[in-house]
């Protein structure tokens, strides 16, 4: 099995929906310590090297801007409305086009590991598949950093042809119960 292939079958990953709104949500346990994760999230110079630039106010009621690594390069606008280092931090997400939705990154330490949940909510059908895949697409890019190795490596066009259609497959159908 190559790396590639490794990175997408290792996450657990689920699109839910609830009053007409979805919520995309993957879970993934790391082999560091949750200050390393959590720094991985806000430490802006490491927060580059595979999500995007950070730059803004932070903290709680902050507001930051996020301009997302290549292919996307857009610019998503975070409103800090929970930040409880390390473990939990929720934004309020604001991208060009769409209606604000919400981020919420959990750390849970679990002996020398960090389980991670990421929970991004209150998007639409379409935005949820996006997400879904994009959001697995960094989570590759953070493995990558976080084992030492060039999170620049995980090719974007590799993972989405992979990724999207394993999405798309978890969306739930009208009239269906919940994935």
């Amino acid at each position: 099995m190559t790396e590639l292939q490794e990175l997408l079958d290792s996450t657990g990953r689920k699109i839910t929906t609830e009053d007409g709104t979805y919520a995309v949500q993957l879970r993934r346990s790391y082999a560091a310590d949750v200050h390393d994760v959590w720094s991985a999230w806000t430490t802006p110079a490491r927060l580059s090297r595979w999500l995007g630039d950070l730059t803004g106010e932070t903290g709680v009621d902050g507001t930051l801007q996020l301009t997302m690594s290549p292919p996307d390069q857009e610019v998503a606008v975070l409103h800090v409305e929970t930040c409880e280092a390390p473990t939990r931090l929720r934004v309020r997400w604001t991208w060009p086009g769409e209606p604000d939705s919400a981020v919420e990154l959990l750390l849970e330490p679990e002996a020398d590991n960090t389980v991670l949940t990421l929970t991004h909510s209150l998007v639409g059908p379409d935005t949820a598949v996006d997400y879904g895949y994009g959001w697995e697409d960094f989570l590759n890019r953070l493995t990558e950093l976080l084992a030492g190795r060039d999170p620049a490596a995980v090719s974007w066009v590799a993972a989405q042809a992979i990724l999207k259609p394993r999405w798309s497959a978890l969306l739930p159908r009208s009239g269906s119960p919940e994935a």
